[in-house]
């Protein structure tokens, strides 16, 4: 390799030096590139995914409000302090104490042992454990009282029970008078949902096992197998594919209904897909769009790309907010339908982008910036119990003041950095989209991000770790129509298993064209008729929870505002 030539004047040595200063400079900001990627993919992978922010030296630079529970009031932070007297500075509503005794009694029923509640309709089995004839003579056993003594109850589990049902109908044979001929009258057979030898029960306990419960065809084979039927994969798949054409009108009107109300939530996640005659796969997309007001709802589409023509056709008909990520498609929907669809942007998206950089080095901008969105999820968080239009109403008097003051700051940040510096992409990402940001300050319905969509899309986020991908464009729409069902249901607490086994039951009964005769069978209003099918302890543990992190997070602002002081 021949050596490169060396300037010979001194003017060339300086250009010299001049390119190389400039190639090191590129260099080193693609390393730091680099190394930022790699902790955020390392993060990703193996660190943890909570994204709390407390810094206790962060109340002093806000005016943090928290509510005293024991007076009524409010405290406030060190600057920016309201008048207690200002009839406009209307406090938080009150929460739930972290030191009352309602918690305190939940935490020693965490603790300690709950009560027990058995489940209603067992089949029960009495065993009787009888004394050794070495130790209960005859003569003890003619002279003494014999009784049996209850000692407790145990729980024992068997193979999966199958019932074969032998089907009849009654046939009535009429002969007429001379006997030359014979009317016969017969009973109809009972309507089947689909023409194969499983009953609507089985077929719903395939379905939930398939899309509740993540469990792939193969496995389910192998589980049936031990109770002695054989269903191949593939004949479950044609199963769940025929049952989804037929389930396809209560969908389609679930997913009707859901975009009915002004408010709507939305997120995508890929699925894998296999091209067929090939032996590699394309990526796919399921989008979950939930019902928020009237009608809560979690429903899917497939589409097997992610173009702008899957939202296009999943909200042509809707008019309202959509609440979502940054998507440009979602974007878009705005300028296509002339604001028919406003969209509000998620500020647990904006606040990842400023927390990423935080735990890649803790700078005072980035710790303003999650400062803001601890104050303005303090008072929503205190808001979420109360009604569309008290939280209307606490919003323009605690939280518009923070997104003015969050915007002043944002624009008089964005002055200061360089160009390239990775602070400026956080903000330009919120002040470019700043219309949508403020979207939740105009009505109490639209939430402040779209955390209930990322969790719809966790369903087949699980299921695919188990079945890997789908096998054609008829296995992704299945999907789609299965997870609808199963995920209004757990929404909603419903047993999955009793509702898509009513529903296997009556839908061929039923003209399914007609939107009266499919209400009945919409979730909501089947648990209305159908109260023992609700998961009442899933419910109760649910709020439960809910509780304790809210009391939890009181406690959190409670002692920052106290060291800020």
């Amino acid at each position: 390799m021949a050596e490169p030539e060396l300037p010979t004047t001194v003017a060339a040595c300086h250009d010299l030096l001049r390119e190389k200063q400039a190639t090191i400079e590129q260099l080193e900001e693609m390393i730091g590139t680099l190394q930022r990627d790699l902790a955020l993919l390392k993060r990703s992978m193996f660190g943890h995914r909570r994204e709390r922010f407390d810094d206790p030296g962060q109340g002093t630079l806000f005016d943090m409000t928290v509510v005293d529970l024991e007076s009524g009031r409010t405290q406030e932070g060190n600057e920016g302090s309201a008048d207690a007297s200002d009839p406009d500075q209307a406090s938080l509503p009150p929460a739930a104490s972290p030191g009352s005794d309602d918690d305190d009694s939940d935490k020693r029923k965490r603790r300690g042992r709950q009560r027990r509640v058995w489940p209603e309709g067992l089949i029960h089995e009495k065993q009787v454990r009888r004394l050794p004839e070495d130790e209960a003579t005859e003569q003890a056993r003619a002279e003494g009282r014999c009784f049996e003594k209850y000692v407790g109850m145990t729980f024992e589990i068997r193979r999966q029970e199958l019932v074969a049902i032998d089907e009849y109908v009654e046939v009535i044979a009429v002969d007429n008078a001379d006997g030359t001929e014979t009317k016969m009258l017969a009973a109809s057979p009972r309507p089947r949902i689909i023409t194969c030898f499983a009953g609507p029960s089985l077929l719903a306990a395939l379905a939930v096992h398939r899309f509740a419960d993540h469990l792939p065809y193969y496995r389910l084979e192998e589980i049936l197998q031990r109770s002695g039927l054989t269903i191949d994969r593939a004949t479950q798949s044609r199963w769940m594919q025929r049952l989804g054409l037929a389930a396809s009108p209560l969908v389609d009107l679930m997913r009707q209904l859901a975009l009915v109300d002004d408010v709507a939530q939305a997120d995508e996640t890929p699925v894998p897909k296999l091209e067929p005659g090939l032996r590699r796969t394309s990526t796919s997309y399921l989008w979950a769009v939930l019902g928020i007001v009237r009608y809560p709802y979690t429903t899917y589409y497939y589409t097997s790309d992610r173009s702008r023509a899957g939202p296009d056709e999943i909200f042509a008909d809707f008019s309202g907010t959509l609440v979502s990520d940054a998507y440009i498609c979602y974007e878009r929907l705005n300028q296509a339908t002339q604001g028919r669809i406003r969209m509000a942007c998620c500020h647990v998206h904006a606040r990842r982008k400023f927390e990423e950089l935080h735990k890649l080095g803790a700078t005072e901008a980035t710790s303003t910036a999650l400062g803001y969105f601890h104050r303005l999820f303090a008072i929503e968080d205190q808001l979420r119990p109360l009604s569309a239009e008290e939280r209307h109403y606490y919003r323009q008097l605690h939280a518009r003041p923070v997104m003015e003051q969050f915007k002043t700051w944002l624009d008089e940040k964005l002055l200061t950095l360089r160009p390239k510096d990775s602070l400026r992409g956080a903000i330009n990402y919120m002040t470019c989209r700043w219309e949508s940001f403020t979207r939740f300050l105009e009505s109490g319905l639209i939430p402040m991000d779209n955390n209930d969509s990322e969790q719809a899309v966790k369903s087949p986020v699980m299921g695919k770790k188990a079945w890997l991908f789908f096998g054609n464009d008829n296995g992704g729409k299945t999907a789609a129509t299965f997870y609808t069902l199963t995920a209004t249901c757990r929404r909603l607490y419903i047993d999955p298993l009793a509702y898509l086994t009513d529903v296997f039951e009556r839908l061929p009964l039923i003209d399914a064209s007609s939107v009266p005769a499919l209400e009945p069978l919409l979730p909501d209003r089947w648990l209305e008729a159908h109260p023992e099918a609700r998961l009442i302890e899933r419910e109760a543990e649910a709020e439960q929870r809910a509780a304790r992190t809210r009391r939890n997070r009181v406690h959190r602002r409670q002692a920052m505002a106290a060291q800020s002081h």
